[in-house]
């Protein structure tokens, strides 16, 4: 059996605290009294910031050789935030703190597959992707299960709010965790910064303050500049025009999987009166399904090639958010979980699919760029799901999201199967 890098696991442990929070948020949320609405608003904030965030990491990791400061202020960054959580008792400082922790795991978020594909031979990149993002996943569900038993036996004991509340800060010792594991098992790429310990996190530091002044601002003006806008869209840049294809097909995906999954957990509480910890529970047997569905995803792109796989991946969401309307119309609940775990199989496919196709046709001296503008794309796609997606919940019931996100996935499906063959 293939030896699984060390550094690896780092990235398995602070999945966990993003297991937990990934839930946490919009149950607290609930908790004080947010609809669906503004619980799908909160997660168009944090969607808002990955696109600003993904270009601003993205030029820094094209920038630098050395990407480990940047991991270090990403997990320690979220383990702050997440601390805060716990001693909030409002909804409308929620806003402001999933920015933050969205900003703070994008720098992870970009340069991790970055990390991996300067560790390894182009070769085994959808090998090692697909590892790589095997033990995220494991990381991720063991965050789900520890939220499931977590609100199951302290909500009884010390009530709902302060079972969610120290969830919060179980959530900042694992971040803190995954930052001390990844302070000694993180690959040290060649750089100018020397050091150790605490040395590498003062770096991670001064490197977020002078690239921001350098080329956050500048970045984004760039971005809105709107003849480079129309020019990207004629795919008239360096990156050319199959990647920008690929990434039209992405956002909109994005934008259906956001319809649905933002407005979810209130779903499940509002309409069907599932308990916290059984929404936890549903969210780990679909992460558990995607954990062994990489292997599967990974034959397939070898067998039928990138787009095929992708398409394959989005005609299986059209099915399950059709489904989910028809639970909430009537249908058994118990089918729900065997939906929810089709979709972990379908996330499996569709990251896979579209991380190793981009990284292929991202040009090599710009992959830090490419992988941050399909990063600001997938916000971009979850601001508009997710801000439509609490709306038309709110004014027109939950069938409206899941049967407009099955439809507009229907339509992406020609996109992306333009070009069938794998990338070189």
């Amino acid at each position: 059996m293939k030896r699984i890098p060390s550094w690896y696991w780092s990235f398995g442990v602070i999945n966990i605290a993003l297991g937990i929070f990934s839930q946490l948020l919009p149950l607290y949320a609930y908790f004080l009294g947010a609809k669906a609405g503004e619980v799908g608003l909160l997660a168009a904030v944090g969607s808002a910031t990955t696109i600003v965030a993904s270009l601003f990491w993205g030029k820094v990791a094209d920038k630098t050789s050395n990407h480990r400061p940047l991991v270090l202020l990403s997990f320690f960054g979220l383990a702050l935030v997440y601390a805060v959580l716990a001693f909030l008792g409002d909804v409308r400082p929620l806003f402001a703190l999933n920015a933050g922790a969205t900003f703070f795991w994008t720098s992870a978020g970009t340069v991790s597959t970055l990390l991996v594909l300067a560790t390894f031979s182009r070769t085994q990149w959808e090998r090692e992707l697909g590892l790589f993002n095997a033990v995220s996943g494991m990381g991720w569900t063991a965050g789900l299960v520890l939220g499931a038993l977590w609100t199951t036996i302290l909500a009884r004991l010390v009530g709902e709010a302060w079972s969610l509340r120290s969830l919060a800060l179980v959530a900042a010792l694992m971040a803190m965790g995954a930052g001390t594991m990844a302070l000694r098992f993180l690959p040290k790429f060649p750089s100018s910064i020397q050091g150790h310990g605490l040395q590498w996190l003062t770096a991670a530091v001064g490197t977020f303050v002078a690239e921001l002044r350098r080329y956050g601002p500048l970045q984004l003006l760039g971005a809105l500049n709107p003849v480079q806008l129309f020019r990207f869209f004629q795919g008239r840049t360096a990156f050319g025009p199959e990647l920008v294809l690929c990434y039209y097909g992405e956002f909109l995906s994005f934008v259906a999987f956001a319809l649905v999954f933002a407005p979810f957990p209130v779903f499940l509480r509002q309409n069907l009166g599932w308990p916290n910890e059984l929404v936890f529970s549903l969210y780990v047997a679909h992460h558990l399904v995607s954990i062994f569905a990489y292997r599967w995803a990974r034959r397939a792109i070898e067998r039928f090639g990138h787009r095929p796989a992708l398409a394959l991946a989005l005609f299986l969401r059209v099915g399950i958010f059709v489904g989910f309307a028809a639970v909430g119309a009537g249908v058994p609940k118990s089918l729900l979980p065997i939906f929810f775990g089709l979709a972990g199989l379908s996330w499996s496919f569709f990251q896979l699919s579209t991380m190793a196709l981009v990284s292929r046709l991202s040009p090599p001296a710009l992959r830090g760029q490419g992988l941050g503008i399909y990063n600001a794309l997938s916000g971009l796609g979850n601001v508009v799901g997710a801000s439509l997606g609490g709306f038309l919940a709110d004014g027109f019931g939950f069938a409206a999201p899941f049967l407009s996100a099955a439809a507009l996935l229907f339509i992406t499906l020609p996109v992306l199967l333009v070009e069938g063959r794998p990338a070189d």
